[in-house]
Protein backbone atom coordinates (compact mmCIF):
# COMPACT_ATOMS: atom_id res chain seq x y z
CA UNK A 1 0.00 0.00 0.00
CA UNK A 2 2.74 2.42 0.89
CA UNK A 3 4.51 1.63 -2.35
CA UNK A 4 1.35 2.47 -4.30
CA UNK A 5 0.96 5.75 -2.42
CA UNK A 6 4.54 6.74 -3.14
CA UNK A 7 4.03 5.87 -6.74
CA UNK A 8 0.86 7.95 -6.85
CA UNK A 9 2.70 10.83 -5.25
CA UNK A 10 5.46 10.56 -7.82
CA UNK A 11 2.92 10.47 -10.60
CA UNK A 12 1.21 13.56 -9.22
CA UNK A 13 4.54 15.36 -8.92
CA UNK A 14 5.52 14.41 -12.45
CA UNK A 15 2.12 15.52 -13.70
CA UNK A 16 2.54 18.77 -11.80
CA UNK A 17 5.97 19.28 -13.34
CA UNK A 18 4.63 18.54 -16.78
CA UNK A 19 1.88 21.06 -16.29
CA UNK A 20 4.40 23.61 -15.07
CA UNK A 21 6.59 22.90 -18.09
CA UNK A 22 3.61 23.22 -20.37
CA UNK A 23 2.71 26.55 -18.77
CA UNK A 24 6.29 27.77 -19.20
CA UNK A 25 6.30 26.61 -22.81
CA UNK A 26 2.95 28.27 -23.40
CA UNK A 27 4.23 31.48 -21.80
CA UNK A 28 7.39 31.36 -23.90
CA UNK A 29 5.35 30.76 -27.01
CA UNK A 30 3.09 33.71 -26.23
CA UNK A 31 6.11 35.90 -25.54
CA UNK A 32 7.75 34.74 -28.75
CA UNK A 33 4.60 35.50 -30.69
CA UNK A 34 4.37 38.95 -29.10
CA UNK A 35 8.04 39.56 -29.84
CA UNK A 36 7.58 38.39 -33.42
CA UNK A 37 4.51 40.59 -33.78
CA UNK A 38 6.44 43.62 -32.47
CA UNK A 39 9.32 42.92 -34.82
CA UNK A 40 6.98 42.57 -37.78
CA UNK A 41 5.21 45.76 -36.77
CA UNK A 42 8.54 47.58 -36.51
CA UNK A 43 9.64 46.17 -39.87
CA UNK A 44 6.37 47.29 -41.45
CA UNK A 45 6.77 50.75 -39.90
CA UNK A 46 10.37 51.01 -41.11
CA UNK A 47 9.35 49.84 -44.56
CA UNK A 48 6.51 52.38 -44.66
CA UNK A 49 8.87 55.15 -43.54
CA UNK A 50 11.38 54.13 -46.21
CA UNK A 51 8.68 54.06 -48.89
CA UNK A 52 7.40 57.48 -47.82
CA UNK A 53 10.93 58.87 -47.99
CA UNK A 54 11.47 57.37 -51.43
CA UNK A 55 8.10 58.77 -52.51
CA UNK A 56 9.07 62.26 -51.36
CA UNK A 57 12.40 61.98 -53.17
CA UNK A 58 10.65 60.86 -56.35
CA UNK A 59 8.18 63.75 -56.05
CA UNK A 60 11.06 66.22 -55.64
CA UNK A 61 12.91 64.70 -58.60
CA UNK A 62 9.73 64.83 -60.70
CA UNK A 63 9.16 68.47 -59.77
CA UNK A 64 12.76 69.28 -60.68
CA UNK A 65 12.48 67.48 -64.02
CA UNK A 66 9.20 69.27 -64.73
CA UNK A 67 10.82 72.60 -63.93
CA UNK A 68 13.77 71.82 -66.22
CA UNK A 69 11.37 70.76 -68.96
CA UNK A 70 9.43 74.01 -68.65
CA UNK A 71 12.68 76.00 -68.85
CA UNK A 72 13.81 74.13 -71.96
CA UNK A 73 10.33 74.45 -73.50
CA UNK A 74 10.24 78.20 -72.79
CA UNK A 75 13.72 78.64 -74.28
CA UNK A 76 12.69 76.70 -77.38
CA UNK A 77 9.58 78.86 -77.75
CA UNK A 78 11.65 82.05 -77.36
CA UNK A 79 14.17 80.79 -79.92
CA UNK A 80 11.35 79.91 -82.29
CA UNK A 81 9.83 83.36 -81.79
CA UNK A 82 13.18 85.08 -82.41
CA UNK A 83 13.75 83.04 -85.56
CA UNK A 84 10.27 83.88 -86.84
CA UNK A 85 10.78 87.58 -86.09
CA UNK A 86 14.17 87.47 -87.79
CA UNK A 87 12.67 85.75 -90.85
CA UNK A 88 9.88 88.35 -91.05
CA UNK A 89 12.43 91.15 -90.65
CA UNK A 90 14.68 89.67 -93.34
CA UNK A 91 11.76 89.43 -95.74
CA UNK A 92 10.63 92.97 -94.92
CA UNK A 93 14.06 94.52 -95.60
CA UNK A 94 15.19 92.05 -98.28
CA UNK A 95 15.41 94.77 -100.98
CA UNK A 96 17.22 97.37 -98.87
CA UNK A 97 20.69 96.75 -100.31
CA UNK A 98 19.53 96.90 -103.95
CA UNK A 99 17.38 99.98 -103.32
CA UNK A 100 20.28 101.69 -101.56
CA UNK A 101 22.64 100.99 -104.46
CA UNK A 102 20.16 102.42 -107.00
CA UNK A 103 19.53 105.69 -105.15
CA UNK A 104 22.81 107.30 -106.27
CA UNK A 105 22.34 106.57 -110.01
CA UNK A 106 18.77 107.94 -109.79
CA UNK A 107 20.11 111.12 -108.18
CA UNK A 108 22.68 111.47 -110.95
CA UNK A 109 20.00 111.06 -113.62
CA UNK A 110 17.85 113.66 -111.90
CA UNK A 111 20.77 116.13 -111.82
CA UNK A 112 21.44 115.52 -115.50
CA UNK A 113 17.85 116.18 -116.58
CA UNK A 114 17.73 119.37 -114.47
CA UNK A 115 20.88 120.84 -116.03
CA UNK A 116 20.40 123.62 -118.61
CA UNK A 117 20.30 122.14 -122.11
CA UNK A 118 22.85 123.52 -124.58
CA UNK A 119 20.66 122.66 -127.56
CA UNK A 120 17.57 120.73 -128.64
CA UNK A 121 19.51 117.51 -129.13
CA UNK A 122 20.75 117.59 -125.53
CA UNK A 123 17.25 118.47 -124.42
CA UNK A 124 15.88 115.38 -126.17
CA UNK A 125 18.44 113.24 -124.36
CA UNK A 126 17.37 114.84 -121.09
CA UNK A 127 13.75 113.95 -121.78
CA UNK A 128 14.76 110.32 -122.31
CA UNK A 129 16.79 110.29 -119.12
CA UNK A 130 13.86 111.85 -117.28
CA UNK A 131 11.59 109.00 -118.39
CA UNK A 132 14.13 106.42 -117.23
CA UNK A 133 14.57 108.23 -113.90
CA UNK A 134 10.79 108.37 -113.37
CA UNK A 135 10.44 104.65 -114.05
CA UNK A 136 13.25 103.82 -111.64
CA UNK A 137 11.75 106.07 -108.95
CA UNK A 138 8.34 104.38 -109.34
CA UNK A 139 9.94 100.92 -109.01
CA UNK A 140 11.88 101.99 -105.92
CA UNK A 141 8.78 103.56 -104.37
CA UNK A 142 6.94 100.29 -104.81
CA UNK A 143 9.79 98.59 -102.95
CA UNK A 144 9.44 100.99 -100.01
CA UNK A 145 11.60 103.99 -100.93
CA UNK A 146 10.35 107.42 -99.79
CA UNK A 147 11.86 110.89 -100.10
CA UNK A 148 12.62 112.69 -96.84
CA UNK A 149 10.83 116.04 -97.07
CA UNK A 150 13.45 118.52 -95.83
CA UNK A 151 13.24 121.94 -97.50
CA UNK A 152 11.45 124.45 -95.24
CA UNK A 153 10.98 121.81 -92.54
CA UNK A 154 12.29 121.96 -88.98
CA UNK A 155 15.69 120.33 -88.72
CA UNK A 156 15.36 116.74 -87.52
CA UNK A 157 18.69 115.09 -86.59
CA UNK A 158 17.04 111.66 -86.85
CA UNK A 159 16.65 111.95 -90.64
CA UNK A 160 18.84 114.95 -91.53
CA UNK A 161 22.48 115.89 -91.34
CA UNK A 162 23.49 119.57 -91.07
CA UNK A 163 26.46 120.13 -93.37
CA UNK A 164 26.33 123.93 -93.14
CA UNK A 165 24.49 126.81 -91.48
CA UNK A 166 23.17 130.11 -92.82
CA UNK A 167 20.89 132.85 -91.59
CA UNK A 168 17.72 134.14 -93.19
CA UNK A 169 15.76 136.47 -90.89
CA UNK A 170 12.61 135.87 -92.94
CA UNK A 171 12.66 132.14 -92.15
CA UNK A 172 12.06 130.44 -88.79
CA UNK A 173 15.17 129.45 -86.88
CA UNK A 174 16.31 125.82 -87.02
CA UNK A 175 14.56 125.24 -90.34
CA UNK A 176 16.15 123.84 -93.50
CA UNK A 177 17.12 126.58 -95.97
CA UNK A 178 18.53 124.32 -98.69
CA UNK A 179 19.14 120.67 -99.47
CA UNK A 180 22.59 119.65 -100.66
CA UNK A 181 21.63 116.01 -101.12
CA UNK A 182 18.21 114.40 -100.91
CA UNK A 183 17.59 111.95 -98.10
CA UNK A 184 15.58 108.76 -98.39
CA UNK A 185 13.69 106.39 -96.11
CA UNK A 186 13.41 102.68 -96.80
CA UNK A 187 10.15 101.67 -95.15
CA UNK A 188 10.72 102.69 -91.51
CA UNK A 189 14.53 102.92 -91.78
CA UNK A 190 16.71 105.88 -92.76
CA UNK A 191 18.38 104.75 -95.96
CA UNK A 192 20.32 107.98 -96.38
CA UNK A 193 19.98 111.15 -94.29
CA UNK A 194 19.30 114.43 -96.07
CA UNK A 195 22.33 116.77 -96.27
CA UNK A 196 20.97 120.22 -95.42
CA UNK A 197 21.72 123.84 -94.54
CA UNK A 198 20.09 124.96 -91.30
CA UNK A 199 18.85 128.46 -90.50
CA UNK A 200 20.89 129.65 -87.54
CA UNK A 201 21.56 133.11 -86.16
CA UNK A 202 25.18 134.31 -86.20
CA UNK A 203 26.82 134.13 -82.77
CA UNK A 204 27.07 137.91 -82.52
CA UNK A 205 23.34 138.40 -83.02
CA UNK A 206 22.52 135.51 -80.71
CA UNK A 207 24.70 137.07 -77.98
CA UNK A 208 23.03 140.47 -78.51
CA UNK A 209 19.61 138.86 -78.12
CA UNK A 210 20.69 137.26 -74.83
CA UNK A 211 21.97 140.62 -73.55
CA UNK A 212 18.66 142.28 -74.42
CA UNK A 213 16.76 139.52 -72.60
CA UNK A 214 18.98 139.93 -69.51
CA UNK A 215 18.54 143.73 -69.58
Amino acid sequence: MEENKEKDIEDVEETSKDLENEEVDATDEVENKEQSKKEKKKEAKDKKSKLEKENEELKAELANLKNEYLKVFAEMENTKKRLNESAVKDRKYASQKVVGELVQPVDMLTQIVNMPAANDEVRNYQIGFQMIANQLVDILKNEGLALIESLGKEFDPKVMQAVSVDYNPDKPLNTVLSVMQQGYMYKDRVLRPAMVTVNTKPKEEANDDKKEEND
